[in-house]
């Protein structure tokens, strides 16, 4: 029993601490809204929040924001990649196809150009009110559907 007693510590601690790496990497969205929440109080006049909660929420929207636009430039020139292939087809016009098109129409969210990090926060947030099963989801996730819904392209 006591040989026993050693393994299964040692096994439950390694489950815990993948378990934990995992909530490190993909945080629930509740722990961005909270930051977030204090940021648009911020922007409402509020002078009592702190400033690490407001640059704590810009820095990771704007993250957010970067990688969706980064990301869907790599997907579209990977997909871009494998129709070439498969089809056989002149990989330069394909990809000139693809250049021709708005990043974000492949990622089906179509916000308009003018839009400032303040007014993703606020649709991000609106969307967490109407769908609060989503809080304990991973936040890039539910951003991204967040923006879907609320900016669809047409």
């Amino acid at each position: 029993m006591s040989r026993r007693h050693p393994l299964i510590l040692t096994a439950l601690c390694m489950v815990t601490t993948s378990h934990l790496h995992a909530d490190e990497v993909h945080p629930p969205i509740s722990e961005w809204r909270s930051y977030c929440e204090a940021y648009a109080k911020a922007l409402d006049g509020d002078k009592g929040v702190s400033d690490l909660e407001v640059m704590y929420c810009v820095g990771v929207t704007k993250g957010l924001l970067n990688g969706l636009r980064i990301g869907s430039q790599i997907g579209a020139l990977s997909f871009g990649s494998q129709i070439a292939v498969k089809y056989e087809l002149d990989p330069d016009e394909v990809f000139k196809l693809f250049q021709t098109q708005d990043p974000s129409r492949v990622l089906g969210v179509c916000s308009p150009p003018s839009l400032s990090t303040p007014d993703y926060v606020r649709a991000v947030l609106s969307h967490l009110a109407t769908h609060p099963d989503d809080l304990k989801r991973p936040t890039a996730e539910v951003f991204y559907e967040a923006l879907q819904a609320t900016y669809p392209c047409n």
